[in-house]
């Protein structure tokens, strides 16, 4: 899977709007991935998720015309995502708000989620898979808008101006919604470390 810097993005949307299929591909295989682990967050389901993700990439091609000068290609995206999920929310009536990550394989966590390895202390015997899983359990536990905004931030890769696009806050408030997760996860760790003395 390939990862693209903010600017290969926007170089891929530019060329989508006008019509390239090859662009769209490179952007479809770049962001496929990320995105249903994105969607599952709001929807606790992976197929589900899945399908919402091929909707929003339908979208973006059905729009394809409005992309030249989007100001945040990578926050265009994960807003598409975002809203199909929340529409599936809405639709279905009843409010998911369950984490599938604890139901994932050691394989299927990216590359970005375990730099947060370096969260848990060496000296205990978790392995690093179970050590992410407490990390995801942790990041469940926090409100709605600081679960996002720090999963925005942490697993997706975004700045704080995307995650704003994203959230339709302000970049200031998501800088105190990811303090606040920060502080919060901070505290859960200090009490897991407890158990151990």
């Amino acid at each position: 899977m390939e990862t693209l810097t903010n600017e290969q993005t926007s170089e891929l949307f530019e060329l989508i709007s006008k019509s390239d299929q090859n662009a769209f591909d490179r952007l479809f295989r770049a962001f496929f991935k990320p995105l249903v682990m994105f969607s599952c967050r709001y929807v606790s389901d992976q197929s589900t998720a899945s399908d919402i993700v091929q909707d929003a990439f339908v979208k973006l091609w059905q729009n394809r015309t409005k992309l030249s000068g989007v100001a945040s290609a990578r926050a265009y995206i994960y807003t598409t995502a975002r809203n199909l999920s929340l529409n599936h929310i809405r639709d279905n009536a009843r409010m998911e708000t369950g984490n599938e990550m604890s139901e994932m394989q050691p394989s299927e966590i990216n590359e970005t989620s375990v730099s947060w390895n370096d969260a848990f202390s060496e000296e205990h015997s978790e392995s690093i898979y179970e050590r992410m899983q407490l990390l995801y359990h942790w990041v469940s536990q926090l409100s709605d808008r600081q679960r996002e905004a720090f999963e925005l931030s942490r697993f997706e890769g975004l700045d704080h101006h995307e995650i704003a696009a994203v959230m339709k806050v302000s970049p200031r408030t998501v800088n105190n919604h990811i303090v606040d997760a920060l502080r919060n996860l901070q505290r859960m760790h200090e009490q897991h470390e407890q158990k151990f003395k």
